[in-house]
């Protein structure tokens, strides 16, 4: 009877033992799973705040700066040439002396200041006209280098290119290269406002060809978004550098539908790249005889 009350003792701790050994091992693994969630609730933590961080400081409204355009030395070079350089000399000699056939245009002439009221939009219109009307203008024979009858004012149909790609594609460049052509007006990516989409179909594609027919047609109604979207992303228009130029000295007028429209149609040569749209698209553009 002894032994076996010694035995049953036994078995009851080791029945303890192995009770309490269960009881720990739960316990660490209760205290392990806590330490998991906490270090997977303070990653997710420190995810929000970079995320928010990188979009607090963002200097545009798109999710990525990859897609936004650069500024460009040669475009400020450009527009601050008369800082630097002094006056320059369209379609010949100054005075149109020997040697020069053409007229003197200083880049920025002397012109009342853009907070004067006196300054009018025909004003500016007029300097733009002998600004092409020089640039177009052969300098060592004095002929133009564009027939007459090529702009809308006139009622006549300015030469358009237009660039449908992708992005990454090399198209700014080329874009840049047929902006250097002599009285020539770029519309640059002017479905930027769209953000970073490929269109594809509906219903964005009726809205995306209803503004790049206005555009072509230098018709700016109807273009209310995309006119809003440029006045906070002035690199909409600064690619258009003939454009931008009037916009730095004359802001007043330069995202006014009443100043865009009459400024497009003064310019013999027109220029488009696109981006956002599939070349499939852009049918009716290219049958539209307009």
């Amino acid at each position: 009877m002894e032994k076996v009350a010694v035995l049953a003792g036994g078995h009851a701790n080791s029945t303890r033992r192995s009770s309490g050994g269960s009881s720990q091992a739960a316990a660490r693994e209760r205290m392990s799973r806590r330490k998991n969630l906490a270090g997977l609730c303070a990653a997710t933590v420190v995810f929000i705040l970079v995320v928010y961080a990188s979009q607090r400081y963002t200097s545009n409204s798109y999710g990525t700066e990859y897609f936004r355009p650069r500024e460009r030395p040669a475009n400020l070079r450009m527009l601050n040439s008369h800082k630097y350089y002094g006056s320059r000399s369209y379609g010949g000699a100054a005075g149109g002396g020997a040697g020069g056939a053409g007229t003197s245009y200083d880049t920025y002439p002397p012109m009342p200041t853009a907070h004067n009221s006196t300054i009018s939009i025909e004003d500016v219109l007029s300097y733009q006209r002998a600004l092409i009307a020089a640039e177009c203008t052969d300098s060592s024979y004095g002929e133009r280098k564009l027939p007459d009858g090529l702009t809308l004012e006139t009622g006549g149909k300015p030469t358009r290119s237009l660039i449908i790609t992708t992005w990454r594609s090399g198209s700014t460049f080329l874009g840049d290269i047929l902006n250097a052509l002599p009285g020539n007006y770029y519309h640059y990516e002017p479905l930027l406002d769209f953000d970073i989409v490929q269109i594809r179909g509906p219903p964005n594609d009726s809205v995306a060809l209803h503004n790049l027919r206005h555009l072509l047609h230098c018709d700016y109604s109807e273009m209310e978004n995309y006119l809003d979207f440029g006045r906070t992303h002035n690199y909409l228009f600064s690619h258009n550098t003939r454009l931008w130029q009037q916009c730095v000295r004359f802001p007043q007028f330069c995202y006014e539908p009443r100043f865009l429209g009459p400024f497009c149609r003064l310019f013999p040569r027109q220029s488009m790249k696109v981006v956002r749209l599939r070349a499939a698209l852009v049918t009716p553009l290219l049958e539209d005889e307009r």
